[in-house]
């Protein structure tokens, strides 16, 4: 594994006690979706932790390399995921794929830049949406949205409608 490519195995058993024996091997049971179909495969633990070290998040698009296919053929990006309540670790994995010249729509984090003047004036923060739902080609897609909120006095906010993005990408949200 390198740079933005997560290897992946097809897996034949499926079910609870299957998937369970895959976690206790170091491997995450998880599905590739695209257009109604769905294919069983797994990855291993240290590799999807390894690529996505700082969070996981809908917004990154990697080379799913699966086994007896050609390397880089799948394009994807995570759509869901489940996590064990007690642990925190990554149980289940819930794979979109990429298909060229086809617009994908996914949830990109929203991350504020700077400090509001109204918290300088005793004021406080209320942040609403913390992702947008938004619709690109898979070239445009960004990591994140940054929204600068420095010039915020008491009693303003920004609204979805005034977030500039590229007019390559659409907001849903």
């Amino acid at each position: 594994m390198n740079g933005k490519n997560l290897i992946a195995e097809p897996r034949e058993l499926t079910g609870k006690n299957n998937n369970n024996r895959l976690r206790a091997d170091g491997f995450i049971p998880a599905v590739l979706y695209s257009h109604g179909k769905s294919e069983a495969i797994k990855v291993k633990e240290k590799d999807f932790s390894h690529l996505f070290k700082g969070g996981i998040s809908e917004s990154v698009i990697f080379s799913l390399d699966i086994a007896g296919k050609t390397p880089g053929e799948d394009m994807a990006f995570i759509k869901d995921f489940q996590r064990d309540p007690v642990t925190g670790a990554v149980i289940h994995l819930d794979f979109f794929k990429v298909t060229r010249g086809e617009k994908i729509k996914t949830n990109i984090p929203v991350e504020l830049i700077g400090t509001p003047v109204g918290i300088k004036m005793g004021g406080i923060f209320k942040h609403g949406e913390r992702e947008l739902s938004v619709q690109c080609m898979p070239r445009h897609l960004p990591e994140k949205i940054e929204v600068d909120i420095s010039g915020l006095k008491p009693g303003d906010s920004i609204h979805v409608g005034q977030i500039k993005v590229s007019d390559d990408i659409e907001i849903l949200s």
